[in-house]
């Protein structure tokens, strides 16, 4: 994405207007094609060298700040080689020393016998003879690209100009209208991986058809414990929304030291750039899955987890579902990560007046700094029989305990 100061845009009557660039620009297409080719990987370039011809590049165009930008997007695809793991300040003053001994005790040798003679003495330092600067990021050499078109390059700098407006957002509303169930999932899968727990809304249709709706999240400037990295998520969460057929958001952005608006739908013609998230599945949630099926055999994890019907019109999208071996109990997970302090509250609120909801929560203990959360969770009953505390992501024992827990309870329920 891009940084503040490569950020162009109008602003007209408190509202935030991205300079979008047509991605079939024939002149920037052209500066995009050139900028890509000299990141070559055959040729394994320096950054140094790589960033003499792209400055040429950039240098002719007639609006430097989109130039800077586009090069920008290419360079983040970009994989350089990294330094070798030792202490090179230290290597090169060993160097320097010995060369300064050699020349003040043998003032007369030429250079190749002072070389000779340097790597005689320096034999056991581990940058002797080799390059003594590797460590500097202009010595960093290309090692990939990632396969980037000119027209795709175009097409991620617009999405990039967004996701450098939403650093900086307090709130956005996400307003989707889609019948297809499986891009409603989909689009909330994305919320789960960026931990962005949102309010989510149906504003029309019913529970098993719903074709809109309200989606609300509370954005980095709201937050004062981890607001640069949930701003980050919060921006990279983005292009998932350009996948969708038919969006609106609204965002609150902090800009030039005033509240600013941006408003933008599928109409803007933004494109995303994720593909085929539904076969990926990040690591720790393979682990828990893989853990979860050698160690359980009462439950199973669903493969599909359907919307649960909140409060009013609202929709909760758990985390994990599980059903118990007999097929007669189905559980749902829903879990609390470190910025999802004000949600936690309202859904303790709600599970207490819904007991008949199959829902267990997690919540991560570093939540457990806030003392309003503490004392929530102390006097929450709910809590108490339905829910379980974790450092990061939760763990098997604690989740089956915590499901047996809420069958033993509904079991007696049905006693009574």
């Amino acid at each position: 994405m891009l940084t503040k100061d490569l950020i162009l845009c109008r602003l007209t009557n408190g509202r935030l207007n991205p300079r979008f660039i047509s991605d079939d620009d024939p002149e920037w297409l052209d500066i995009a094609a050139r900028l890509v080719d000299a990141y070559d990987e055959k040729q394994h370039l320096l950054r140094s060298e790589i960033e003499e011809m792209t400055s040429q590049v950039v240098a002719g165009t007639k609006n430097l700040k989109l130039a800077k930008g586009l090069l920008k997007v290419i360079d983040d695809q970009a994989e350089f080689s990294s330094p070798i793991d030792l202490d090179y300040e230290a290597s090169r003053l060993d160097l320097f020393r010995t060369s300064a001994e050699i020349l003040r005790q043998c003032p007369g040798l030429d250079e190749a016998s002072f070389q000779a003679e340097l790597r005689r003495r320096t034999a056991g330092n581990p940058l002797s003879g080799k390059s003594i600067f590797a460590d500097l990021p202009d010595n960093d050499r290309l090692v990939k690209l990632d396969f980037i078109t000119p027209r795709q390059v175009l097409q991620r700098y617009n999405c990039a100009l967004v996701q450098g407006l939403l650093l900086r957002a307090s709130e956005m509303q996400l307003t989707v209208k889609d019948g297809d169930p499986a891009k409603l999932r989909r689009i909330f899968k994305y919320l789960k991986f960026f931990r962005l727990l949102a309010k989510i809304t149906a504003t029309r249709g019913g529970m098993e058809d719903v074709d809109e709706l309200s989606i609300f999240i509370d954005g980095p400037a709201s937050l004062f414990d981890q607001s640069k990295r949930y701003g980050f998520q919060l921006a990279c969460f983005f292009p998932a929304v350009c996948g969708l057929d038919k969006w609106r958001i609204r965002a609150c952005v902090e800009w030039r030291d005033a509240k600013r608006f941006l408003v933008l739908d599928e109409t803007s013609g933004l494109v995303s750039h994720y593909r085929n998230f539904s076969a990926y599945v990040p690591e720790e949630i393979q682990m828990f899955h893989g853990y979860f099926q050698e160690k359980v055999q009462e439950w199973r994890i669903l493969a599909t987890t359907p919307f649960v019907r909140g409060h009013g019109n609202e929709v909760i999208f758990p985390d994990f579902s599980f059903e118990d071996s007999d097929g007669g109990t189905v559980v749902h997970l829903e879990l609390f990560h470190r910025w999802h302090s004000r949600p936690l509250i309202s859904r303790l609120e709600w599970m207490s007046k819904h007991p008949e909801v199959p829902l267990i929560i997690g919540v991560d203990r570093s939540l457990l700094k806030d003392q309003e959360i503490q004392d929530a969770l102390d006097q929450s009953e709910q809590f108490a029989s339905r829910g379980f505390l974790f450092k990061d992501y939760p763990t098997v024992e604690r989740t089956l305990k915590c499901l047996n827990g809420f069958k033993n309870e509904s079991s007696q329920l049905d006693l009574i």
